[in-house]
């Protein structure tokens, strides 16, 4: 239980007087367990502890399936960990997005593979000094269109784990069991590491490096954009060190994972 409380002093001025109201307000977070007292026992009950807003959709059923998890980890082992329950709820996340990875994956090999006809065609038109003519991107449009694919079906794929990232986010803020949890070496998951030198973040940066690394490039990049996009985990790993152990140790398993799929990925859509 987290309480803060904080006195707010009005002044109010009825029929010529001074007449001071106190105000004691509290903020109080309550894990649900407390807070979802049965109807029966007369106590007030509350169904959600968190307004996810337009994230609900996505994060009713992360929170759902974290919770869940949690459960199942404490009936087994007798204790509740739920370092480990971000963490098996990061496997089950990843298993989702992988036929969108898979998707994103064919997509990229396929415009490998028409990426010489494309040049062809700029190529052409560039000799010509019609590279913004209507009818070369009409002749593109046929080629994809021909062969069934197009440069936007890579980055719709790439959108959900972002999408999720934003709203699990939202869910690792919102649980208040995450208050205090330990994990390991981590004295609390809803704060970043106590440590002088945080080592989930440095590791989240390492794992984003080398997914980077061998994640396929998008057809027609060129080297500054490619430099930029590999500059990106960095950027993130400045941007997130200070952000709470939860989120870190979600990113991390995350990549560790994407690392292995990339891999199976890549063997099987070289």
């Amino acid at each position: 239980m987290h309480d803060v409380g904080a006195r707010l002093i009005s002044t109010l001025l009825l029929s010529g007087a001074l007449l001071f109201v106190s105000f004691l307000v509290f903020s109080v977070l309550y894990p649900r367990k407390v807070l979802a007292a049965s109807p029966a026992s007369g106590a007030p009950t509350i169904r959600r502890s968190k307004d996810y807003g337009y994230l609900a959709p996505v994060a009713r059923p992360l929170e759902w399936t974290l919770r869940q998890v949690e459960r199942r980890i404490t009936y087994r082992s007798g204790r509740s960990s739920w370092g480990w329950a971000i963490v098996l709820t990061t496997f089950l996340i990843n298993l989702v997005l992988l036929p969108f990875r898979i998707l994103a994956a064919r997509n990229a090999k396929a415009m490998k593979a028409l990426q010489p006809q494309i040049e062809s065609i700029n190529a052409r038109y560039k000799r010509r000094g019609l590279n913004l003519d209507p009818e070369h991107s009409r002749e593109i449009s046929e080629v994809y269109k021909q062969h069934q694919t197009s440069p936007l079906a890579g980055c719709i794929p790439a959108l959900a784990p972002f999408a999720i990232l934003i709203a699990f986010y939202s869910v690792l803020t919102g649980v208040a069991e995450l208050h205090g949890a330990h994990w390991l070496w981590i004295a609390d998951l809803s704060k970043p590491e106590q440590l002088p030198v945080r080592i989930l973040p440095l590791l989240m940066i390492a794992t984003q490096l080398l997914v980077a690394k061998i994640a396929p490039s998008p057809a027609g990049v060129d080297a500054r954009m490619a430099r930029f996009m590999g500059m990106m985990p960095l950027v993130f790993g400045i941007l997130l060190y200070r952000q709470p152990a939860a989120l870190m140790l979600y990113w991390l398993t995350s990549n560790m994972l994407q690392l292995a799929q990339q891999w199976w990925l890549g063997k099987r859509y070289a």
